[in-house]
């Protein structure tokens, strides 16, 4: 798909901002990875402290916090102007950043770590409502792919300038650098940026928009209710959990376990996670691209592809995880390592795109926001319980053996996918004729 069709030159410019705030909002996620020994030190944690307040701690707080918050703004997200909620959304969490890197003690660090989690929880269901009124069913995937796409940059390359730069300058230093942009991005929406009309990308009502009638249908109580109805929404709730886990756990604790416990120096260690985030890039992009060819041609085969691609990721993963250490070797083996992180990367993503074009194409315009709100917030709950059981686990266990457990939900995940597949294609049909219904009634209003 070229990237064009179907927006005009002011669409364009929009899609191309709201990928450039997403870089920007998302690399501040993993700023902590690659200094948490060092934040610990500056905060006065033993190691044990380490795991369970940086790692256990600011993982519910940024997620789990910013996941029941942003519940509220998803349902405002179809209800009022999605563009004024979006700057306030965005100008949060780059000022929770700024302040991040100013902050004096721990409780203040703790609430600019949740401030930020709302910020960039918030930011979710916004930026892929106004994906769904600018791209049809068909582009979707793709789409979305591109903001994965961007959101996994910014983690990369905030984890990556993080670990070279507060090594030598502090911890501190790399959450103002990466929250100054968006501040002028913001600006730049704000005086440049019309908020498309919802339902505009629906195929019963694009000719009936184009031709000057108005889609005013909006979420309400009953029609919030009946999302937890939607076979293919409840399903997509569920699989996010478990999914979410390894992800909570790599992010947070790998590179301080590549580091401490695999033999590696920071900056080698966070070269290793920056490489699985590219992976992750990789496979975003690839995922979308693959994903809307499925399902153009069957739609059901686009969640049993995402189902047996989680399902495949775990055995590079825990590879991985069992990689030999490398303390006090002359020439520590690199590339073993790197092949594998970048395959985990690339397969285990290959779901992230899919999963929003597949609740995008089965609720309608006005309750897209609210839908995607849910599923950051059960997203979110697998990413805060994930280094937080973690935490629990390291008090018994290794670390190792942690990872590894966490690893196998990934298990759980695609098997809940692969009984998607017996939902979607019933269940986006049924979108499409409620929407037929709304035209019918739209053409007879304005007749």
């Amino acid at each position: 798909m070229n990237i064009k069709t179907g927006l005009h030159k002011g669409e364009l410019w929009a899609f191309v901002l709201l990928v450039m705030i997403s870089f920007f909002i998302f690399s501040d996620q993993n700023l902590m990875a690659p200094n948490l020994t060092q934040i610990a030190n500056d905060f006065g944690f033993d190691a044990l402290q380490k795991d369970i307040k940086l790692g256990g701690d600011i993982s519910l707080a940024f997620w789990i916090l910013g996941g029941i918050v942003t519940l509220g703004i998803g349902y405002l997200t179809d209800l009022i102007s999605r563009k004024k909620l979006f700057i306030i959304i965005i100008l949060l969490g780059a000022t929770a950043s700024v302040l991040t890197g100013l902050v004096q003690n721990y409780p203040q660090f703790f609430w600019c770590r949740a401030l930020t989690g709302i910020s960039i929880g918030g930011a979710l269901p916004l930026t892929y409502s106004l994906i769904g009124d600018y791209f049809s069913s068909k582009n979707r995937g793709l789409s979305a792919s591109f903001i994965v796409f961007a959101q996994g940059l910014g983690v990369a390359a905030g984890q990556l300038a993080a670990g070279f730069i507060g090594p030598t300058m502090g911890w501190r230093l790399p959450f103002i650098i990466f929250g100054i942009p968006n501040f002028l991005l913001v600006l730049l929406f704000w005086l440049t940026i019309k908020e498309p009309q919802r339902g505009r990308s629906e195929a019963a009502l694009k000719s009936l928009i184009e031709s000057g009638h108005a889609y005013i249908a909006r979420i309400n109580w009953a029609e919030y209710k009946d999302l937890f109805k939607n076979k293919t929404n409840i399903l997509m709730f569920l699989h996010a959990i478990p999914g979410s886990v390894p992800w909570g756990v790599f992010f947070i604790y790998l590179n301080d376990f590549l580091s401490q416990q695999k033999g590696f120096s920071i900056e080698t260690a966070t070269i290793f996670v920056m490489i699985i985030g590219i992976g992750t890039l990789l496979g975003g992009l690839l995922g979308g691209f693959i994903g809307d060819r499925l399902h153009n041609y069957k739609p059901w085969l686009q969640p049993l592809f995402c189902g047996i691609a989680v399902i495949a990721s775990v055995v590079p993963t825990l590879v991985m995880l069992n990689y030999p250490p490398q303390f006090g070797v002359s020439h520590p083996e690199y590339i073993g390592l790197a092949i594998l992180g970048l395959l985990t990367g690339i397969i285990a993503n290959f779901t992230a795109p899919n999963a929003i074009a597949i609740l995008l194409n089965v609720n309608a315009p006005e309750a897209r926001g609210s839908v995607l709100s849910l599923f950051n917030l059960v997203n979110d709950l697998g990413k805060g319980l994930g280094p937080w059981v973690v935490a629990m686990l390291i008090v018994s266990f290794q670390r190792q053996q942690a990872f590894e457990i966490a690893t196998l939900f990934w298990v759980i995940c695609g098997l809940i996918l692969l009984f998607t597949a017996l939902t979607y294609g019933k269940d986006e049909t049924r979108l499409s004729q409620s929407m037929q219904e709304k035209a019918h009634k739209l053409e007879a209003a304005g007749t």
